[in-house]
């Protein structure tokens, strides 16, 4: 038997009137296609007692156009039905696909640990 906290669901109306926000300073760096690199640098850690992670460690994220408009609006004031208007609005999408490009995208922002999200209570 497993003891532990439980994942909680987060239903869709929560996801949508959450408000994502960065949660790592990340140099931002505009490239020609309109797109975003962001550097992120990693945190010092040890592997073991001979492994070092090397001081100045970063990573790169490339974020083509529409992930710059989403990037951008991670600022903890816009929610995720805002930023989909938007992406709807300026690339002439239909809402639906609006919807589940940004919930993925911000699904993997999460993951990979550059994002978090302020979910309303119920």
């Amino acid at each position: 038997m497993f003891f532990g906290r439980r994942k909680s669901r987060v239903t869709l109306e929560q996801t949508l009137a959450a408000r994502p926000m960065h949660l790592v300073e990340a140099q931002v760096m505009p490239r020609e296609d309109g797109g975003i690199s962001l550097k992120v640098a990693l945190k010092q850690m040890r592997f073991g007692w001979l492994l070092k992670m090397p001081q100045g460690a970063s990573k790169t994220f490339e974020l083509d156009e529409m992930g710059r408009l989403v990037w951008e609006n991670c600022n903890g004031n816009t929610s995720v039905q805002q930023i989909i208007r938007k992406l709807a609005q300026r690339y002439k999408l239909n809402l639906r696909e609006a919807q589940v490009a940004t919930i993925n995208f911000l699904n993997m922002l999460t993951r990979k640990g550059l994002i978090g999200m302020a979910i309303p209570k119920k």
